[in-house]
């Protein structure tokens, strides 16, 4: 049952990180298509006129538009990487190496990349709600961001994994000594 669930983890992940490529993609593409569209008279005479938040000039939002695709971007990678670190652990788990070197450097750029996700969430998060009357009429949730609460509770989790693993490798490394 162990290897199975193993086995699924890393597939999950590999397809994960397979979206997170078509994600990021997607991301510079549409940037691309949306600076473009700004520069274009017709695009932008026509998008003015379809903006139901009357009296906002497009110009205002730019910076905006422009910090949430690349914010957007940067989660994609960071998902990605999150996926990758997660996946080589749960490689060297297969291979019955825990309290390993390999695994605590995997934990501890598993954590940079989550707590990168996290503060790039919160900056989406905090874009999101400056701006929400001209993105969207209403959001999910404002009084609780389900994914910046998700992502710190997740880093504080994974923060403790870490500093258990940095333990057992202590431990590990003392038993051996003393053989």
């Amino acid at each position: 049952m162990k290897k199975f669930i193993l086995n699924l983890l890393t597939v999950f992940a590999w397809i994960y990180q397979i979206f997170c490529v078509i994600g990021i993609i997607m991301w510079i593409v549409m940037g691309g298509v949306m600076l473009f569209g700004i520069r274009n008279p017709d695009f932008r005479a026509g998008f003015e006129s379809s903006m139901y938040v009357k009296g906002v000039s497009v110009d205002s939002y730019i910076g905006a538009i422009v910090v949430g695709l690349l914010s957007l971007i940067m989660m994609s990678v960071a998902a990605f990487l999150i996926c990758r670190y997660a996946r080589l652990i749960v490689k060297n788990i297969k291979q019955e190496v825990y309290f390993a070197d390999s695994n605590l450097n995997l934990l501890k750029k598993l954590l940079i990349s989550v707590a990168g996700y996290t503060i790039i969430s919160i900056i989406d998060y905090i874009i999101f709600i400056t701006h929400r009357t001209w993105f969207a009429k209403s959001s999910n949730n404002v009084l609780y961001p389900s994914g910046v609460t998700t992502g710190l509770l997740f880093l504080a989790v994974l923060y403790v994994v870490y500093l258990v693993f940095k333990y057992g490798m202590k431990v590990q490394e003392d038993a051996d000594s003393i053989i």
